[in-house]
């Protein structure tokens, strides 16, 4: 990690799916090397390879909950990118403290508002960018290459593209009521199982208030909140409040995700025991 001051230069961080080792080794390798090519001096740090494939809404999960946790001026290279290819925008964004760069479809948005918005660049210059441009990998072509740059030391980064005024936006889904039921959604599965619900500890504890609750996904129903994991039975499914302020489905040494199977567009429901 690199802890950079302000006026010194930047680490950066990419965000990039999971893959198998054997097949994401060369893109690795490849993506490394513009990066490292104009920065040798600072370190490049993996926030993620456990986003699911075109999961742009897990990949914003990962960003938001991550990027307050490193230095200011640390520079964010986001590789969730779907429409690589197509007419979708390539962007960077300058926040209070951080740069964001990646594709303009929305991954960037959470974590980018959170921080406050200063500027938003359009990636049009390829002059930053890697020669020739694959229609199928901007991670390694343009992303990387111009986090790069900005890491070696480009201040005005207008000379990017032109500054606009908007970018795709993306919300995490709310919390829905219907009747007595709040109705929850799936916004990550971590690589120890545990499963991210859209719903943060304190929004929880003012529905329940301390009342008996069952919470239901794919036919199971958990009942019990735990303040630890050692707190729980062996083979017990429980929620938690977790390290981010979300709450978890979780299992004490085992995976929920493995028993549950859930999928990300599940619908979870959340009832009070009068």
């Amino acid at each position: 990690m690199a802890f950079t001051r302000p006026g010194e230069k930047h680490g950066t961080i990419r965000l990039r799916p999971h893959s198998p080792f054997n097949r994401f080794w060369r893109d690795r390798r490849f993506c490394r090397c513009p990066e490292r090519g104009d920065c040798q001096d600072y370190p490049v740090i993996d926030l993620s390879h456990g986003v699911a494939p075109q999961s742009i809404q897990q990949g914003a999960f990962v960003l938001a909950t991550a990027y307050r946790y490193f230095p200011e001026n640390s520079i964010f290279c986001v590789v969730v990118d779907p429409g690589v290819g197509s007419d979708r925008k390539k962007i960077c964004i300058r926040t209070k403290n951080y740069i964001f760069v990646g594709p303009d479809n929305g991954v960037l948005w959470e974590a980018a508002c959170q921080d406050g918005i200063v500027q938003i660049i359009q990636l049009d210059n390829d002059a930053y960018f890697l020669k020739p441009v694959s229609a199928t990998f901007h991670g390694r072509d343009v992303f990387a290459p111009v986090c790069a740059h900005i890491s070696s030391g480009l201040a005005d980064l207008s000379v990017l593209g032109p500054v606009v005024k908007h970018c795709q936006k993306y919300s995490f889904p709310e919390v829905s009521l219907k009747g007595k039921t709040h109705c929850l959604s799936i916004l990550n599965v971590d690589r120890f199982g545990n499963i991210t619900l859209n719903l943060k500890q304190a929004r929880f504890d003012s529905i329940v208030k301390n009342r008996s609750f069952v919470l239901t996904i794919q036919g199971h129903e958990i009942i019990k909140f735990y303040a630890t994991y050692a707190a729980a039975k062996e083979d017990e499914l429980f929620l938690i409040g977790a390290s981010n302020s979300y709450v978890e489905i979780c299992m004490k040494n085992a995976s929920a995700h493995a028993l549950i199977r859930p999928i990300l567009s599940d619908v979870v429901t959340l009832e009070i025991r009068q």
